[in-house]
């Protein structure tokens, strides 16, 4: 017996115009739009025809969307690990993440490290023992994403238990 309310509904606004609703909102990734059609109900060959159409259209662009949230990333003070996995979390292909990361300014990320690193000192200025203070910065600029080598190179250029270019941390 095949009643009326035995059919899967469809959402009232075609899945076209509820990926141009969700682009507007914010920029996202192929995998993040597809993932919203999904979740709102739409059909597998529906979802494939929208997110078609906003490729063809330009409306998704991984690879740009790439670049520009590892730039944004990176000016946010975080270390080139940290960029990687927050882009993999997006659903972006590992490829394509290692060829951005790639072409990444390292000055870029040496000087968004050196700020971060000086804020953190900032906030460390109370702790007396250099040790622990030392301890505390390396723990944080490694949750920050930063490479031991661009840790060391900073560390290197500290007074611990002075100054930091002339200036009391």
């Amino acid at each position: 017996m095949n009643d009326i309310n035995d059919t899967p509904r469809l959402p009232k606004i075609s899945a076209m115009d509820k990926a141009l609703k969700i682009l507007a909102a914010a920029p996202v990734t192929e995998f993040e739009l597809r993932r919203k059609l999904f979740r709102a109900g739409y059909p597998e060959i529906l979802v494939d025809q929208a997110v078609s159409e906003c490729r063809r259209r330009n409306y998704i662009n991984d690879e740009l969307l790439a670049s520009d949230c590892a730039d944004y990333l990176t000016a946010r003070g975080n270390g080139s690990r940290m960029v990687r996995v927050k882009l993999r979390r997006r659903g972006l292909d590992p490829a394509l993440v290692n060829e951005v990361m790639e072409n990444a300014d390292p000055e870029q990320e040496l000087e968004a490290a050196r700020y971060a690193l000086d804020t953190k000192l900032r906030l460390l200025s109370r702790e007396k023992d250099y040790r622990k203070k030392k301890e505390k910065a390396f723990r944080f600029m490694v949750t920050r994403g930063y490479t031991s080598n661009i840790i060391s190179k900073l560390f290197s250029e500290i007074d611990w238990k002075g100054s930091i270019d002339g200036e009391d941390i």
